[in-house]
């Protein structure tokens, strides 16, 4: 029957993508570029991000029943017991059966009976119920190091507060880029967003209704732009002025670029520069939305571009990071966590921090942001950049932390001085 065939290429395709991301494959691009995944693509990001958002618990739930399992086999119990404790369109006897008739077919009679058996006994369980017994680490749905590594960088409560914030889904926030009445915000069911942070001139709402919104074309018309309030920080620190050249170099798919444009009135010079041809195609559909005459694409490394020394008058540097601070969006972030893995992207932030510097004119500011709340890649990373620079001066950080309203993130300002100032002067260092 469709529905249980559609079950079932459901049910088989979440594993597919488990199995790609067990291998290193991010779990956006597998949504986006596998076929089945993008056909189903609501189902079955709420299903994956939902096993994320659940991974410590479900873990803890299949060791009681078994110790030692092999990945290939986790991956089809924590699916099963995915639909059966959160997807309520499934009844947990059909989930226990896609499961069982999926390993039976892939593996054998042996491991779908071992499944089966795993399963009837997992997947009957409350799981609230069941986290209440939990320890910390499962309740805070983290793994062990990450856990670890916060408990000496943050206080138990502010953890708590903020792990627990990444477990939710995040609210559906936009940014209103044309004018929209009021009243016609009101009626789609939209609240203004407040943060702890200001974000003036812009204006964020929320809405637990989405789908009011996409029948409002106000995407399609450029109306609106959909992200996070805390994804404009960066460009309201930088504060470009009217007529300046700027440069965003890391800019795919150009939201930030878009908010330079709008604080700097559509004029001056945009330089939107990204390594991805591909993700480029995104930002040049945003771009069209908008209308600005004064955005420009252009695919170029970050770390290693070939624009011309000190030719910018302003350089914001959203670079790649561990994403720590955006576990709601990127639910799998946080199980991509290790030592090995921050080490090689604090070198790569580094590189881009290098190539960047040199595009700034005397007298230029640079913004160095990461969605991450790791200190190695952020105020450790810019302290090490200036005092091995000594032409930059550092003249404002913030670290964010994921909040109701907003995820996690950090910001500085980085001033380049003028060519006759004073080199060995201290860097100036302010906070809100």
């Amino acid at each position: 029957m469709e529905k249980e065939n559609t079950a079932s290429v459901i049910f088989k395709t979440a594993l597919d993508g488990l199995e790609l991301w067990d291998k290193g494959v991010k779990l956006d691009s597998f949504l986006e570029e596998n076929r089945d995944a993008s056909k189903y693509r609501k189902s079955l990001s709420s299903l994956l991000y939902t096993y994320f958002r659940n991974r410590a618990l479900i873990e803890f739930a299949v060791a009681k029943f078994a110790k030692d399992v092999n990945p290939k086999f986790m991956r089809v119990l924590s699916i099963a017991i995915t639909e059966a404790w959160y997807h309520t369109g499934i009844p947990k006897e059909i989930a226990a059966n896609l499961a069982v008739d999926y390993a039976r077919r892939r593996y054998g009679a042996k491991p779908a009976g071992f499944i089966n058996a795993v399963l009837r006994k997992a997947a009957h369980l409350n799981p609230a119920s069941l986290e209440e017994e939990a320890p910390e680490q499962v309740r805070l749905n983290l793994p062990q190091m990450l856990a670890e590594r916060w408990k000496k960088q943050y206080p138990e409560a502010e953890i708590a507060k903020f792990a627990k914030i990444l477990r939710g889904k995040p609210p559906f926030t936009f940014r209103t880029v044309k004018a929209i009445p009021q009243e016609e915000i009101d009626g789609a069911g939209c609240s203004e967003v407040s943060t702890g942070f200001d974000l003036s001139p812009f204006k964020f709402y929320k809405t637990g209704n989405p789908d009011a919104i996409f029948k409002r074309n106000w995407l399609e018309e450029g109306m609106i732009y959909v992200q996070d309030p805390v994804t404009v920080l960066s460009a309201l620190v930088l504060a470009p002025k009217k007529g300046e050249t700027v440069a965003d170099l890391c800019s795919a798919p150009g939201g930030k670029s878009l908010a330079l444009a709008e604080l700097m009135g559509g004029e001056g010079m945009i330089i939107a520069a990204d390594s991805s041809f591909d993700r480029h195609r995104k930002t040049a559909e945003n771009f069209a939305k908008a209308g600005y005459g004064n955005l420009n694409i252009v695919v170029s490394s970050a770390g290693n571009s070939s624009f011309r020394t000190a030719g910018f008058d302003a350089v914001l540097l959203d670079v790649p990071c561990s994403n720590t601070g955006v576990g709601r969006h990127k639910p799998d972030a946080l199980w991509r966590f290790s030592d090995r893995k921050i080490k090689e992207l604090v070198c790569e932030q580094r590189k881009i921090l290098d190539g960047a510097s040199c595009l700034v004119k005397p007298g230029g500011r640079m913004v160095y942001s990461t969605c991450s709340i790791e200190k190695e890649e952020n105020g450790t990373q810019v302290a090490k950049f200036v005092s091995e620079n000594k032409d930059f001066s550092l003249k404002f950080e913030k670290q964010i932390l994921p909040a109701e309203n907003n995820d996690g993130a950090y910001v500085a300002l980085l001033e380049r001085r003028h060519a006759s100032a004073e080199l060995s002067s201290s860097p100036q260092l302010q906070r809100m």
